[in-house]
């Protein structure tokens, strides 16, 4: 009988971007408040004679089967380890591609953390240690090591310098995109065209947090449809806070009432990504297993 084990990938929702001067080896040094949605991908594996891809295809999002995250974070803990156990991987995706949520290094980041699992069980020493998934992570990309820890936390400094933070809760997040993905190297690129440039903005705070992302104009000059979502947002009854997520197109509000998501979805197109729910702090032991699959692929 097979044994499948899975783990959540939840997306990570940066409360707000400060970027600073370019210093350490051509990156930006970061300032962010991160939090981390209900919002999930799931990842299933089980063991195989050889690696073998599969995705839910009813998902609007595909990616690609021979060269992902997954795929790679698996071969950099076989590289690291020497474990050369191999996997017949199954994602069921719902976070939204080039969005700003994180999902890719999600992905990355719970698959070490399931690797890790699973290898720590078959050995008596040598176990590996969650200092060391880092150290992978950190090779995957600077956004792993905080999808990781996927808890409240505050980033600071070029991706590593990560301490645990207390986000408000018992709010609701609405989750707007608009379908566009939008490269981070690019968005980076065009900031260069904006960084000189002193653009008034309003203050925004949610409770003592401060809304705000340097990236908001370069990411807006290349996907107009950013400026519509946020001004929609604003105009939500009883709305707390609203902003764009990390390097965008992916845009969110805060409200601190449960309402009718109907109500909610009006203000927008609806061809757009939608989505409505909590934040959530997630653990280390989150791996399951079962004897089948939830989805069909």
């Amino acid at each position: 009988m097979n044994t499948y084990f899975n783990i959540t990938s939840p997306a990570k929702l940066n409360l707000n971007l400060f970027v600073g001067d370019k210093i350490s080896k051509g990156l930006h040094f970061l300032e962010s408040d991160i939090c981390f949605l209900e919002l999930v991908d799931k990842i299933y594996v089980k063991f195989s004679c050889k690696d073998v891809f599969h995705q839910n295809h009813s998902s609007s999002y595909i990616i690609n089967s021979k060269d992902n995250l997954i795929l790679n974070a698996i071969e950099k803990f076989r590289s690291f380890t020497g474990w050369n156990k191999k996997f017949e991987v199954y994602l069921d995706k719902k976070i939204p591609i080039g969005a700003g949520l994180g999902g890719g290094s999600a992905n990355a980041a719970a698959t070490l953390i399931l690797m890790r699992n699973l290898f720590n069980k078959e050995k008596t020493n040598n176990k590996i240690s969650i200092s060391k998934i880092i150290e992978i992570g950190t090779e995957l990309g600077s956004d792993v090591p905080a999808c990781l820890i996927s808890k409240d936390i505050k980033l600071k400094g070029y991706g590593k310098e990560i301490t645990r933070n207390k986000i408000p809760t018992n709010y609701y997040f609405i989750i707007v995109n608009p379908n566009v993905e939008l490269s981070t190297k690019d968005v980076f690129e065009n900031y260069t065209n904006f960084e000189n440039v002193k653009y008034k903005t309003e203050k925004i705070f949610f409770e003592k947090i401060r809304i705000y992302n340097s990236l908001l104009s370069p990411a807006t000059s290349l996907v107009p449809e950013i400026s519509n979502i946020i001004n929609k947002l604003k105009k939500i009854p009883n709305i707390v806070a609203y902003g764009m997520t990390g390097s965008g197109s992916t845009c969110f509000g805060i409200i601190k009432n449960n309402i009718n998501i109907s109500d909610l979805k009006m203000y927008f197109n609806k061809k757009y990504f939608f989505w409505y729910g909590r934040k959530a702090n997630y653990n280390l032991n989150r791996v399951c297993c079962s004897n089948m699959l939830e989805f069909k692929f």
